[in-house]
């Protein structure tokens, strides 16, 4: 089951974003959510599709035949709109046998890859965050290390600045001012259900318990923070996994931008 959060913001013009994260790809994947993704987007029809990273769930898929459809369906969606991908920890997860871990490096010339890399249009900027495994390993003890390389992007001066990163945690302690919208993913909603209300999650990624902001949305100044819930819920590797994903459903966001 999917569900669809909206979100208004006024800006200057008129555009639609749809939003998702941490598909976590893998062998045993239930592939009828990537074929509702793909009927959602054609509905929907916006200008961009922003994925926020842990396309995939492990290495050992993007070494195995079964990629294919995963590239297929990157494609099919880049046939709707924009596709903007950024990468997330399980993307670039280091292995004894396979240190440099590129698979992404093969994904199709139409989708847009920001891997600590820009794009840009007529009125948006997006940037592409990417840190690596270690950070989130030890995020709360690393949140220097990320106020630091956000200090160093060079945001857009005339434009509608938009930050993708994985994780929320540590935002709230960081120079994002220079974004105007952030999208993330990473805590899978805290595993915490939809009727709960706020934004506190339950246990997030790493062993975070009751964290602050692990779901929905929040704002930091002037800078929005929107979180995706997740196209899965746990990791394949996870023992629980069976048994914990179906409760909860997977998550799309569209962000409507409308003219003051």
């Amino acid at each position: 089951m999917f569900k669809i959060t909206k979100y208004e913001l006024k800006t200057d013009f008129d555009l639609i974003i749809a939003h998702f994260s941490d598909i976590h790809y893998a062998n045993k994947f239930d592939l009828k959510k990537l074929d509702e993704i793909v009927s959602n987007m054609s509905e929907l029809k916006p200008n961009y599709i922003c994925i926020t990273g842990d396309l995939i769930d492990n290495i050992g898929v993007a070494l195995d035949d079964k990629m294919t459809i995963l590239i297929d369906f990157l494609n099919k969606l880049s046939k709707i709109s924009k596709v903007i991908v950024g990468l997330g920890n399980h993307d670039t997860r280091k292995y004894k046998d396979l240190v440099d871990n590129k698979w992404y490096e093969k994904l199709d010339k139409k989708l847009i890859l920001l891997n600590n890399s820009s794009y840009e249009d007529e009125h948006v900027y997006f940037y592409g965050l990417t840190m690596d495994e270690d950070y989130y390993h030890h995020e709360k003890r690393n949140k220097l290390l990320l106020n630091s390389e956000l200090s160093k992007i060079n945001a857009s001066k005339n434009k509608y600045n938009i930050l993708l990163f994985h994780s929320p945690i540590n935002l709230e302690y960081s120079c994002v001012d220079k974004f105007d919208l952030i999208l993330v993913g990473h805590t899978h909603r805290g595993l915490t259900p939809n009727f709960i209300p706020g934004n506190f999650g339950l246990v997030a990624p790493h062993h975070h318990l009751f964290l602050k902001n692990a779901r929905n949305s929040f704002k930091i100044g002037t800078s929005s923070v929107i979180i995706s819930g997740g196209i899965t819920k746990l990791s394949y590797g996870t023992k629980i996994f069976k048994i914990f994903d179906c409760f909860f459903t997977c998550d799309l966001n569209y962000i409507y931008f409308k003219k003051s």
